[in-house]
């Protein structure tokens, strides 16, 4: 099989693996992390919003 043969068909297939952890990661965790993204988000403001006049 030629090289760029080979590349056409392994980027979507990485694709597909990469989709495919993360889906069974976020079933897996059942929100906690949402959860900790909205509490890093939280702590962590805009640079707009830190210097009000």
């Amino acid at each position: 099989m030629r090289e760029t043969v080979a590349a056409y068909l392994l980027g979507p297939a990485v694709m597909v693996l990469v989709c495919a952890a993360s889906w069974a990661i976020s079933r897996r965790s059942r929100g906690a992390i949402e959860q900790r993204l909205t509490r890093w988000l939280d702590g962590r403001r805009p640079h707009g919003m830190r210097h009000k006049h």
